[in-house]
């Protein structure tokens, strides 16, 4: 940096961002409507997965417990709508 080039009202501030962005991993699975009216009030911790989901629809839970830090995202087969799961923690 140059003196010429730098007075005291015009500070050299190096362009970087403020923080980084990081990108929530998800993965969106297809199910019937009456599993998605059956999360509608949500799954508590340490609640059977039995409740919730039928068995053809056990790749849900092995996604949930391997991936502790994603989102899961349910969509109802008929109508399109969407709803999110968190692992708590």
């Amino acid at each position: 940096m140059n003196k010429e080039q730098t007075t005291t009202t015009a500070v050299a501030i190096a362009d970087k961002p403020l923080g980084t962005v990081r990108k929530q991993k998800y993965r969106i699975f297809d199910v019937s409507t009456e599993t998605f009216s059956r999360f509608q009030v949500g799954r508590t911790k340490y609640e059977r997965w039995s409740k919730f989901i039928n068995e053809d629809e056990r790749d849900i839970v092995s996604y949930y417990n391997r991936n502790k830090n994603a989102v899961i995202v349910l969509r109802n087969s008929e109508n399109g709508a969407l709803r999110a799961l968190y692992h708590t923690k």
